[in-house]
């Protein structure tokens, strides 16, 4: 059974064959302007349609007793996952670990750093449409780095494996999370335009590596049993159905890089 998962690994681990199928699908993405495309998943999560969860609030704005930003960013990631390998079937999606020796030394992969010629690099920018509400016209993504030794380290990782209580896992991952979109500054500091990113699903990769990591230390099941019914809108999944992530089809592939008991 576990022959058939799709393995997801750390971006500076891809081999070259494995890095150029993902760029190919983001390429070919960027390049389609329906429903299979860049621009219509990427608004999804903010403009235009902003169905993103973070902490208790909804993207649309509305407050609510429970906090789906784990269950929901998980379900967007394995949809997204789908579309991603129509286009290309070699294509996995990777994740970014800012806590590794490279990040705290280099901060962004070079994977996504170099914008390329011919062809462009798909890693490197996704174009955002117009936000007619905000003044903001169609713009390539542009990003403003902070120093990489301000990003998340692996004794922040560390503390947040030390709760035992979902909500309070979800809610500190939160913080660490939203400082990673404000590190990395431009159009990934802003809920609107961060997926339009490419940076921005390696991020989301990496958030739900832990909450992986942090199940395997803590239970897969524990979550408020009022949640498990919970949609996840507007993908056909509640959250019961997305806490398994093999269940789903696919897991990670562990690194050096190892979180205490």
């Amino acid at each position: 059974m576990a022959d058939s998962l799709i393995m997801r690994k750390d971006v500076d681990s891809l081999q070259q064959p494995e890095l150029d199928a993902l760029r190919d699908a983001y390429a070919k993405m960027q390049g389609i302007s329906d429903n299979r495309g860049w621009q219509h998943w990427s608004g999804l999560h903010g403009y235009p349609n902003y169905l993103c969860w973070h902490h208790f609030r909804e993207g649309n704005g509305s407050q609510r007793p429970y906090d789906l930003f784990l269950p929901w960013h998980r379900a967007y990631l394995q949809t997204f996952q789908h579309v991603v390998l129509d286009q290309n079937e070699a294509a996995v999606l990777t994740w970014w670990d800012w806590t590794s020796a490279l990040s705290q030394a280099n901060g962004l992969p070079a994977a996504f750093t170099n914008p390329g010629s011919n062809p462009p690099n798909s890693l490197y920018s996704g174009m955002v449409p117009e936000v007619p509400t905000q003044g903001w016209p169609a713009h390539a993504t542009t990003r403003s780095p902070g120093d990489p030794g301000q990003l998340p380290t692996t004794d922040d990782v560390n503390a947040l494996m030390q709760l035992g209580s979902y909500v309070d896992f979800s809610s500190q991952v939160q913080d660490v999370h939203d400082g990673v979109h404000g590190w990395v500054g431009g159009d990934m500091g802003m809920v609107p335009l961060s997926a339009y990113d490419p940076i921005f699903w390696s991020h989301h990769c990496m958030i739900d590596r832990l909450w992986y990591l942090w199940q395997l230390q803590n239970g897969m099941n524990n979550i408020p049993d009022d949640y498990l019914r919970l949609p996840l809108a507007p993908f056909n999944l509640t959250v019961a159905d997305v806490l398994d992530i093999h269940k789903l089809g696919y897991d990670y592939v562990a690194t050096e890089v190892s979180v205490n008991a």
